[in-house]
């Protein structure tokens, strides 16, 4: 086994210390000629250094919409509302 992945490096108190990534009630919406759709409602997580994270869920439950807005990546079809 390769060095590094059995003795990863530790964190360092620094200011990198803090989340590489933090989400706080992320809240996503489609708006159609009838009006608005909610679809995705108060997400929220944090990524600590070293931690890894997946989202898993059933088919439509927000997996793809939540990760096209945490990359701002809705184009057209949706807008961040919270």
């Amino acid at each position: 086994m390769n060095e590094a992945v059995r003795n990863p490096a530790k964190p360092t108190n620094g200011p990198n210390n803090g989340p590489i990534i933090e989400i706080e009630n992320l809240s996503i919406s489609f708006f159609t000629r009838k009006g608005e759709i909610p679809a995705v409602m108060d997400f929220s997580c944090t990524v600590m250094p070293g931690e890894a994270m997946g989202i898993v869920g059933e088919s439509g439950c927000g997996k793809s919409t939540v990760s096209l807005g945490i990359m701002r990546d809705l184009s057209n079809i949706g807008k961040i509302v919270g």
